[in-house]
């Protein structure tokens, strides 16, 4: 008895074992082996039921959907069923027990310009030669890195290399929690739909006129941010970049952006936010002044660089807060949006009067404001890929790719735009500008990953006595993997 005993102890196990491993197993038949094993005196009603407890108990998945599944929040987002532990396009690897990954991506947006300038542009912009006719470069060169440690860090490191020095993107790690993630290291500060929305997103060649004139940067930081299915909140404290300069007391911003989708059914949408960042200034502690403050943008592309805003420095800012207003909204293949954002300049006059003596304004304080509006439509059917956990927008997937072999032709959207900057008031009067911006664009969408972008834009600069407009035609080409 006592060898038929430890026999059926053993097949118990091993029964208890695949139960475990295979939940299949934990069905009647499991029941029906147990019930056989009691009658013939081999296992005892107790152990019966010590084995059906182990066995009903539920296990671990090997492969665990992480709690922030039910958001496309792109570095937790699970491979699905029929993908291999390492996915080629958008290469990522996965561990055996889903709680780290390796991703490595990239991005290549190439422009080409032509422009057709009114004479006195070169004025507005104070440009000392006439500007180039045409040109092309490199808008953005990046190679990254960013992966999951443990099931709850997220990190990533990633470069820029489009200009002679190579810059930095994004480096940072990140406690990643049921709800929410807090962020160490080098990253936007949180502002602004379009700001928040990735250069690989965005509608056309470049963001409004308002958008990039009056934009954060990315700075070193801390910064809490939801991961909440409709709605989006972030604060930050931030320096004052990674430049070291032994003689200048860095400068620092609280930033602080909250959004909600008060409308949300499948791809229609309505999206309202708001957000606020203050920087207190830099001061050089070897010549007693602060460090210049740049606000601008230029003639909707970069291969040409005409600085129609910001073209000189604002000097003698002690501190400096904006304010900006968004709303979008979507139904099927239609979209807009539009934002509105100011910026409250605040002078200190010893300052300034030491930085341009009697050129200086009068003034202890500037604002300059700007807004766009913006719309479009996907000829072939698509929508835009509003996500309401991260006040932006996503990357747009094709209806069908484009081949030549099936027949598909990827999807097209058409966007038109308005956007004004006004810049006039400015810590040396005569050097403010004011700047009007139309643009149209086409956007060939292959497949997600291989973008054209066509954009045709009348613009018209002002500054002091001088003003002009003129005509830009720009084309992109974009891959990202």
């Amino acid at each position: 008895m006592k060898t038929s005993r430890t026999l059926g102890l053993a097949v118990a196990a091993l029964m208890g074992s695949m139960a475990v491993s295979a939940p299949a197993l934990a069905s009647p038949e499991t029941d029906r082996l147990i019930e056989i094993l009691v009658a013939k005196g081999i296992l005892t009603q107790q152990e019966a039921e010590a084995i059906r407890a182990e066995v009903a108990e539920p296990q671990p998945s090997a492969l665990e959907t992480p709690v922030r599944s039910d958001v496309q929040y792109d570095p937790v987002e699970p491979f699905t069923d029929d993908e291999p532990a390492i996915r080629v396009r958008r290469l990522a690897i996965d561990s055996a027990d889903g709680r780290d990954r390796f991703s490595i991506r990239g991005r290549l947006q190439y422009d080409v310009e032509r422009v057709d300038f009114g004479s006195d542009i070169q004025n507005v912009a104070r440009q000392g030669n006439p500007f180039p006719s045409y040109g092309s470069r490199f808008r953005r060169l990046r190679l990254g890195a960013l992966g999951i440690m443990h099931n709850d860090w997220e990190w990533q490191l990633e470069v820029d290399f489009s200009d002679e020095e190579v810059g930095l993107a994004n480096a940072y790690i990140a406690y990643l929690m049921p709800h929410g993630r807090l962020a160490f290291g080098h990253f936007k500060e949180p502002f602004g739909l379009e700001y928040a929305t990735s250069s690989r997103r965005i509608t056309f060649m470049e963001r409004s006129a308002a958008s990039d004139a009056y934009k954060v940067n990315r700075e070193p930081g801390i910064m809490y941010e939801t991961i909440q299915p409709n709605w989006y909140g972030a604060f930050g404290v931030f320096g004052g970049g990674t430049a070291f300069n032994r003689d200048v007391e860095e400068g620092w911003a609280l930033s602080g952006r909250l959004t909600g989708a008060p409308y949300l059914d499948g791809n229609n949408y309505v999206h309202i936010g708001a957000a606020v960042n203050q920087r207190r200034n830099a001061v050089n502690k070897a010549t007693n002044l602060y460090e210049s403050v740049r606000l601008r943008t230029r003639e909707g592309a970069r291969a040409i660089d005409a600085r129609l805003i910001g073209r000189d420095d604002l000097e003698g800012v002690s501190k400096f807060t904006r304010y900006g207003l968004e709303l979008a909204a979507g139904r099927g293949p239609w979209s807009m949006q539009g934002e509105y954002i100011w910026v409250d300049i605040d002078l200190d006059r010893d300052a300034l009067v030491r930085a341009l003596g009697a050129n200086a304004t009068s003034e202890s304080s500037l604002t300059q404001k700007g807004w766009y509006v913006q719309g479009s439509y996907f000829l072939t059917g698509e929508h835009s890929n509003y996500r309401a956990f991260s006040g932006d927008f996503g990357r747009v997937t094709p209806n069908r790719n484009f081949s030549l072999r099936e027949g598909g032709w990827g999807a097209w959207e058409a966007a038109v735009r308005y956007s004004m900057a006004d810049s006039l008031e400015h810590t040396r009067p005569g050097r403010g500008q004011k700047l009007e911006h139309w643009t149209a664009g086409l956007n060939w969408y292959l497949n997600p990953e291989v973008i054209f972008k066509f954009n045709v834009m009348y613009l018209e600069g002002e500054r002091d006595v001088f003003k002009d407009d003129g005509w830009v035609y720009g084309a992109r080409f974009q891959y990202e993997f």
